[in-house]
């Protein structure tokens, strides 16, 4: 199945030899680091394919990709998730203005829903327990939370699903997909987190559960650089609309070293299923262990087969005194929030990584007692939504200090990156609850609708 396209279509190029009278202005020659990527760094010239309208090598690597995860059809994306995100809601808009959301979404996807009109309508956010899973943080949205937001908003066209989210949850998509297309509703899901998911036999791909639109960000788990993505679709009917959607968010110089990493990433999909099985394991022996020396975990049967997050505040550790331990044993974690630490593995990391991660985690809970369940509330409570998101961002603004924000109305998404998720949208009321737990996230300054 995986020929290697658009590697054989640049490595003709580079053998060809041709004098580079095009972009980029290095020619092909560049110093270290940069010496060997520089000869495949190119530009649409003959041969090479164009990303917004390829027929040749960048098509053929599209139509492995789709082959690969089994769905309809696949979009090549140098521009990471966003684009993939951006171009999923332009999809959407054709299907009503109205868009179903879990309230865990990424930064972009907010953006892109104000500069293209649509108008977010938040599903309920609940907050697990220690029984749940790590306290505090938010629980996936149930198939349930989505009929009845269908029930109450007939008018929407689509529904937005974040899974997995940031801490390696997993809504059940198969039953929330089962929903919309009974009522009609086309399915999203932000799978950025989520590209090996397609390496497991039982389903867990959003695609294999019955995904309408879903973008994987390969470079988070796959051996792809930064910026590599895929955007899947389940009719290959929508591939013209989608190309030009992407055509219009994306830049017209995508870096053909990230798409010819997307192709490399490609070979982890059809050829390395069993590594992400074996670390799998890894990962389930470290969650049980971790567990064992008090730390919270997150539960449940479905969930994430190789991301590891950890609830360190029950072991009375704050992210600069639990971070600075990791670093002393020579470990950076992916994200640490005030209360949990994420740890992304590959089946690139190597045993002695994974072993120093594991020494890391039993010295930072040597000695601590479990401290009793922290007190949070049960549900998300969402500010008023006093302008669109849209109409938030288009009115002139202005920046004040988060303490004089209260009774104001939010003109930006403000959130800390990563895992840019928002902590206020725009057009939200402002409450003295918000900047509080702003400024506990070390916001101080809020831009605000004059």
């Amino acid at each position: 199945m995986e020929n290697r396209p658009l590697w054989t279509a640049l490595e003709r190029i580079r053998r060809e030899d041709l004098a580079r009278f095009y972009m980029p202005g290095h020619k092909g020659r560049m110093p270290e680091p940069f010496t060997q990527a520089a000869l495949y760094d190119i530009t649409e010239i003959t041969g090479a394919d164009n990303l917004y309208q390829c027929t040749g090598a960048i098509r053929a690597l599209e139509e492995e990709l789709a082959e690969a995860y089994r769905v309809g059809d696949t979009l090549l994306s140098a521009g990471g998730s966003t684009l993939c995100i951006q171009t999923m809601l332009y999809l959407a808009r054709s299907r009503g203005s109205t868009v179903i959301c879990g309230r865990i979404i990424h930064r972009s996807a907010v953006a892109a829903m104000g500069l293209l009109g649509l108008d977010p309508c938040w599903l309920p956010g609940r907050i697990a327990s220690r029984r749940e899973g790590i306290p505090g943080i938010a629980l996936p949205p149930t198939p349930e939370d989505v009929a009845a937001a269908i029930e109450a908003h007939p008018d929407a066209g689509s529904v937005y699903i974040t899974s997995p989210d940031y801490f390696g949850q997993l809504a059940n998509i198969a039953d929330i997909a089962d929903i919309c297309h009974r009522k009609r509703k086309v399915l999203l899901v932000d799978n950025a987190h989520g590209a090996h998911l397609r390496c497991f036999r039982a389903a867990l791909h959003p695609m294999s559960l019955g995904a309408d639109f879903c973008c994987d960000s390969l470079h988070k788990n796959l051996p792809a650089l930064t910026g590599a993505a895929v955007l899947h679709l389940a009719d290959p009917d929508d591939y013209p609309e989608a190309k030009y959607a992407m055509s219009l968010f994306g830049s017209t110089s995508p870096s053909y070293l990230i798409m010819l990493s997307a192709e490399n990433a490609l070979r982890s999909i059809t050829e390395g299923a069993k590594d992400y099985w074996e670390l799998s394991g890894t990962v389930e022996d470290l969650r049980r262990e971790a567990g064992e020396l008090g730390y919270d975990v997150v539960k449940g049967f479905v969930r994430d087969p190789i991301r590891l997050a950890v609830g360190f505040e029950s072991l009375g550790h704050d992210p600069e005194s639990f971070g600075r331990f990791l670093r002393s044993r020579g470990v950076e974690a992916e994200y640490l929030d005030r209360t949990v630490g994420v740890f992304l593995l590959s089946p690139l990391n190597t045993d002695y990584e994974i072993d120093r991660l594991r020494s890391a985690l039993a010295g930072a809970a040597r000695g601590r007692e479990v401290l009793p369940e922290p007190r949070y509330p049960s549900t998300i409570r969402l500010p008023r939504q006093i302008l669109s998101v849209g109409e938030a961002m288009a009115r002139r603004e202005a920046e004040l200090p988060a303490g004089a924000c209260p009774g104001r109305v939010s003109s930006r998404v403000v959130s800390s990156c990563p895992p840019g998720i928002p902590m206020l949208i725009p057009g939200e009321e402002i409450t003295a609850q918000t900047v509080r737990f702003l400024q506990s996230s070390g916001i101080e300054t809020i831009w605000v609708v004059r």
